[in-house]
């Protein structure tokens, strides 16, 4: 199809943007297979890079019966560290794809 004369530059930009969708369907894939830990006051959490909790570790020395609020504290803050790493690793990833394509505010190729 053949665009009207000044949007040559379109059907490039759809191209582009074509093609940065397909590389994001793959980058979801390869998330999945990355392993990101964080560890927060005796609280070990392993995510993906897909976000995705995959393991949870408490030290022993945090269970007490006496004071559960440490505990689920302690659980809480290496949760959000967690999560947090695995954000910055796919906006990274997803920024090395899209370069300077702009997406629509609220776009996400996932």
């Amino acid at each position: 199809m053949k665009l009207p004369k000044g949007l040559g530059n379109m059907g490039a930009l759809l191209k582009q943007a074509q093609e940065a969708m397909q590389r994001a369907k793959q980058l979801d894939e390869e998330l999945k297979l990355e392993e990101i830990e964080a560890e927060k006051n005796g609280v070990k959490v392993k995510y993906n890079g897909a976000g995705e909790i995959l393991s949870v570790q408490v030290s022993a020395e945090l269970i007490d019966p006496e004071d559960i609020e440490t505990l689920e504290d302690a659980i809480l803050l290496a949760l959000r560290e967690g999560h947090k790493k695995s954000l910055e690793i796919r906006e990274r990833k997803l920024k090395e794809i899209t370069g300077d394509l702009p997406l629509p505010p609220g776009a996400n190729p996932f």
